[in-house]
Formats: structure tokens, sequence, C-alpha cells
């Protein structure tokens, strides 16, 4: 898997991964609760930092997102 430039870019900036492969792909927070049947609002702390990705959470969004779980952590 090779990350592309864009979300390599904003990793370097500080972006937490979840959002910049989520702003990547080109899908909202609303789409990715509703794909993954994570809530909103915990993919929102996700990427505010207040909150881990849990492992069960983790397969679910890699596979949505077409990334290595790795990629996310």
């Amino acid at each position: 898997f090779r990350v592309p430039i864009d979300v390599t870019y904003a990793l370097a900036g500080g972006e937490p991964a979840l959002m910049a492969y989520r702003r990547w792909r080109n899908i909202s927070r609303d789409d990715l609760a509703a794909k993954s049947g994570i809530p909103k609002e915990d993919i929102e702390a996700i990427e505010e930092g207040n909150k881990d990705i849990e492992e069960e959470m983790l397969e679910s969004l890699s596979t949505i997102l077409k990334v290595p779980p790795d990629q996310l952590i």
C-alpha cells in the first residue's frame, strides 16, 4: 500500500490519520458513520484525539476507507 501524497502532507502537518484518509476518500463523517455503524460522535472524537480507535472499529474503518488497519493508528 502506497500512502497518497495528499495524505502524507496532511499527516506531516499533524492531521489525524482517520481524518486524512476520510478526506482523501471524500467521505463525510456522516457517511462514514452510516457505513461503519460507528456513531458520528465517536468518529469525531477519534479525529479530534479525544478517543482511541477500538480494535473492533479498526477493521470496519480500514475496510470502508480501503487502507491497511495499521495506517489508521
